[in-house]
């Protein structure tokens, strides 16, 4: 109790104000003291200015003669008499003469002018003697100051004794002001003890109206208010507990460590455990969870326990009498004013009857599922079929629109509005017929026509022909109708079929220019020139016209092309073409024939008109004023008629003659042309050459080509890669005899039965390959007389796809020479044989000048090294060069290579060293139509 008061506001009041009144109390002493001291010193240098007249005296004299003695005297006197406490006289050199009342070994003070050292210490002066105005020393003197210690002491007692006086009244006055001061503040804070001791109805006096007053009407509201929400939470809490205590489900509320910190009765009437039992249980309420669900709810528990929400678990409890029943819990985080997280609110519901009912209600509906199971099926099935149908209909690019009898639009697929241009997001379902129209975007050319179309299908119920729907825009579409019938043959609508064939159109069209036409020139093909003169011929037979074939090529064009590249080639076989054309009339046919050979048809033409014209071509050429990389080109040419048919009687010989006339025209000196004379022409080469034109049709017509196999070997393992196929012609004297295709290849090029050839071979190599499904693969040699039949591609892969043999198993081989002559069209062949799925070779590689340069162009997969480079290779170092580069270069380029007349073992093993992919020779086998190969499987 007694702590109590010493810490009590009225105490501490007091004693504040007690220690400010002794704090002002000293500060006042302190200052009288100092004023009564400050008078005394004024009096102190009053005496010592005194005394500076009476000291000059006295000593200036003694001082200026030197009289020591006398000064000794004076000084002596002065500190006996006069009360001072030590006197020293210096010269003006700083020389001490005489000193009194200082010891004469202690040091000299410092000098302070008018201040002590110490209390009772002398004041020190420092004075000069002086004699008429000239100085001859220095007196140092100090007064003795023990009047000033006395007076000091008198003036403390009489200070202390008026503030001791001063300091008990003002204690007593002060203490009686705290205490009225403090009055009501002591009975304040005893008022709040009380409050909080559970006296809610205490009320205090008010106390006037400053701010203790203030104070104590604030705190009468405040017991009031408190007063009053006790009891509203009393009586909340009164509606809480008869709520939560009588409500059906078992509540909990748990706080955030997961223990249980209230749970309704209702927890006794479920389980059969009162709440004190649960608040007893350590892990509540999992401990009488079963346990095939324990784990479950545990993994859910603890996610609560995270301030997680959930709804709907479902587990099972076991009851204290070990009844299973089956609980469903809903949860939710609990939150305080402030939003601290305090836990977890959960209701728990039986629902064992429900479970029971779901259990019922499940076999019901198991049963119902039975009796809608067959029906379900058929159902589906419709369901399938028409997904089936609308997928077909939607993967189509037809356009699909059935239309109702009353015309009116029941579907269309997507390319239907596609074709229209109809915007997709455009509901056509239910709308009439002739609406569709107005949204398309389509403008028909002739909409006249289109109407009378339309009206002719609808009147006949019939299925429509073809019509062709000719767009604005110059897209072709094609339009069918199908009138639609039920089981019974009655029209429930009708079925219109939409196609825009625009593109095939157009692709037909560029099939036929690239059919018909070079490709490099623009010029009539070989092929379209075959049919032109066969047309000419066969009208000139009719009518008994004539006509005239000029056959002309370029002087010394191979020697331009391998010097300055196949880009000068081509520049010159362009510029020939376009000069040459502008001089033919609209029935004369123009047509290039291959590298550098030209043709020209003269329909209804006498010898004189196809003379006329040979004359202006080749001077025309000649006159051509080429310019390549800076260097001038002369251009001549060598032109050759042959009359139809003063000349020939077929097709075959009115190409002979002319092609023998060209050379004739060569034999003169190049540069000029000639109509063609049989007697120039009658030697034994012309007679040969007549003679294996027909060997090679008859050997084509009676079935005598044969095809042998040489195999194609792997240059490190030895293991069979593919064969190749070689054509052969039976002896016509002489079946046992086989005829080299040197005696034959070269005449059919020059005749135009390579191409028959070709394709003879083609499709007797891609038999071979049905019946040896294990052969790896064949290769077979194609002309350069066939790049200009765009068709052939077409042929091949039409032959492989009907025979089921697979494209990469056909090596299609090209000579070098060839494709370098006609680039273009090598191009485009190869590229098209790639897209059907064809490997291609270029063959004899490394004949040509400019064969490395023409590898950016020509995308062949595998080069064929010309046998040239490979007889007697251990023996020549240039053709060991060369083939080592070839090879460097096919690797760089990722392309295989193939060395061909691999004769000995020397040769094999150093092209294994130069790293050749395959070999092929007489030293692995030879050619022969019964290839081991053909029959049996072979692989690595």
């Amino acid at each position: 109790m007694s702590g109590a008061r010493l810490s009590s506001l009225r105490v501490k009041l007091v004693a504040l104000t007690v220690g400010v009144q002794l704090l002002m109390l000293g500060l006042l002493t302190a200052d009288h003291v100092r004023t009564n001291e400050q008078q005394l010193r004024a009096q102190a240098e009053l005496r010592v200015q005194a005394f500076k007249p009476l000291l000059n005296a006295a000593l200036a004299e003694p001082l200026a003669q030197r009289n020591l003695l006398t000064l000794h005297e004076v000084i002596d006197e002065l500190h006996r008499e006069e009360g001072m406490t030590y006197l020293l006289l210096f010269d003006y050199r700083g020389e001490r003469l005489a000193a009194a009342g200082w010891p004469a070994g202690l040091p000299l003070p410092e000098y302070h002018p008018q201040r002590t050292d110490a209390v009772g210490g002398p004041f020190d002066t420092v004075m000069p003697i002086q004699v008429a105005g000239q100085t001859y020393g220095w007196l140092r003197f100090g007064v003795d100051d023990g009047f000033l210690t006395a007076a000091r002491g008198e003036v403390m007692q009489r200070s202390v004794l008026i503030g001791g006086s001063v300091l008990m009244l003002s204690t007593l006055l002060l203490a009686l002001l705290g205490y009225w001061l403090t009055r009501h503040l002591a009975r304040l804070s005893e008022a709040s003890h009380r409050l909080a001791q559970g006296e809610l109805d205490l009320q205090l006096p008010e106390a006037g109206r400053d701010e203790v007053g203030q104070l104590t009407r604030a705190f009468n509201a405040m017991s009031t208010a408190l007063r009053a929400r006790i009891e509203e939470l009393n009586r909340s809490e009164a509606k809480f507990h008869a709520i939560a205590d009588y409500t059906y489900d078992w509540e909990s509320w748990f706080d955030p460590r997961g223990r249980l910190l209230w749970v309704n009765p209702s927890v006794e009437r479920m389980t059969g455990y009162a709440p004190a039992e649960c608040h007893a249980m350590e892990r509540f309420p999992l401990d009488i969870i079963d346990a095939e669900d324990r784990a479950g709810a545990e993994a859910a528990f603890f996610d609560a326990m995270r301030g997680h929400p959930g709804s709907g678990f479902e587990f099972r409890v076991r009851r204290k009498d070990g009844e299973v029943f089956w609980a469903a819990a809903n949860w939710q985080p609990i939150y305080g004013t402030d939003g601290a997280y305090q836990g977890i609110r959960a209701g728990i519901r039986d629902i064992t009857d429900r479970k029971r009912g779901e259990g019922e209600l499940r076999r019901a509906v198991e049963d119902l599922r039975h009796a809608e199971r067959l029906q379900r099926t058929y159902l589906a099935q419709v369901q399938d079929e028409r997904a089936r149908l609308v997928a077909l209909l939607s993967a189509m690019n037809i356009g699909i629109l059935f239309l109702s009898v009353d015309n009116r639009i029941i579907h269309h697929n997507p390319a239907f509005q596609r074709i229209w241009l109809i915007p997709d997001d455009l509901d056509l379902i239910g709308r009439p017929a002739y609406d569709v129209l107005a949204h398309s975007e389509n403008v028909i050319a002739r909409p006249d026509h289109f109407s009378k179309h339309i009206l002719n299908v609808l009147s006949t119920h019939e299925v429509s022909e073809s019509f062709e729907l000719v767009m604005a825009d110059g897209r072709v579409v094609t339009q069918v109708s199908y009138p639609v019938r039920d089981e019974e043959g009655r029209l429930i609508g009708r079925l219109w079929i939409y196609e825009d064939v625009t593109r095939e159109r157009q692709t037909a069209e560029q099939l036929i220019y690239l059919a018909e036409r070079d490709s490099l020139t623009g010029l009539y093909n070989r092929h379209r020139f075959q049919e032109e003169l066969a047309r000419m011929i066969a009208k000139a037979d009719r009518h008994g016209a004539q006509g005239a074939l000029l056959f002309f090529d370029l002087d010394e064009f191979k020697y331009v092309n391998d010097t300055f590249g196949h880009r000068a080639g081509d520049a010159m076989l362009i510029r020939v073409a376009g000069e040459v054309n502008t001089m033919l009339r609209r029935d004369e046919i123009f047509a290039r024939l291959g590298g550098d050979e030209f043709a020209v048809l003269l329909p209804d033409a006498p010898e004189a008109a196809a003379a006329a014209l040979a004359e202006r071509i080749t001077r025309a050429i000649a006159q051509i004023p080429f310019r390549y990389e800076g260097q001038n080109l002369r251009l001549t040419s060598s032109l050759g008629i042959a009359l139809y048919p003063q000349h020939a009687a077929t097709l075959e010989e009115l190409v002979a003659h002319a092609d023998a006339a060209m050379y004739q025209a060569k034999e003169a000196g190049k540069n000029a042309w000639r109509v063609y004379r049989p007697d120039l022409d009658a030697s034994r080469e012309m007679l040969n050459r007549l003679s294996w034109n027909e060997r090679i049709a008859h050997a084509l017509e009676a079935g005598l080509l044969r095809l042998h196999y040489q195999g194609i070997y792997d240059a490190q393992s030895g293991a069979l890669r593919h064969v190749e196929a070689l054509v052969r012609m039976v002896d016509m004297g002489a079946s046992e005899r086989l005829v080299m295709p040197g005696h034959f290849i070269a005449m059919a090029e020059r005749t135009g039965k390579i191409l028959d050839i070709d394709r003879w071979v083609i499709r007797e190599t891609i038999a071979t390959l049905a019946r040896s499904p294990a052969l790896p693969g064949i290769a077979v040699n194609i002309s350069g007389r066939s790049f200009d039949d765009p068709t052939l591609p077409q042929y091949i892969t039409e032959a492989l796809r009907e025979a089921g043999v697979a494209p990469q198993r056909l090596l299609v081989e090209l000579t070098e020479t060839s494709a370098v002559s006609d680039l273009h069209d090598a191009q485009r062949f190869i590229e098209a044989l790639h897209q059907a799925g064809c490997r291609t070779c270029l063959d004899d590689f490394g004949t040509g000048f400019s064969s490395f340069a023409y590898l950016k162009h020509l995308r062949a997969d595998i080069l064929k090294i010309d046998g040239l480079f490979i007889r007697d290779l251990p023996n020549d170092r240039d053709n060991q060069v060369f083939v080592r580069a070839i090879v460097e270069v096919a690797r760089g380029m990722r392309k295989h290579t193939v060395a061909e007349f691999v004769e000995d073992e020397p040769s094999l093993r150093m092209l294994r060293e130069f790293g050749v992919d395959m070999v092929q020779g007489y030293h692995l086998d030879m050619p022969r139509a019964d290839h081991p190969a053909l029959g049996t499987a072979i692989t690595e």
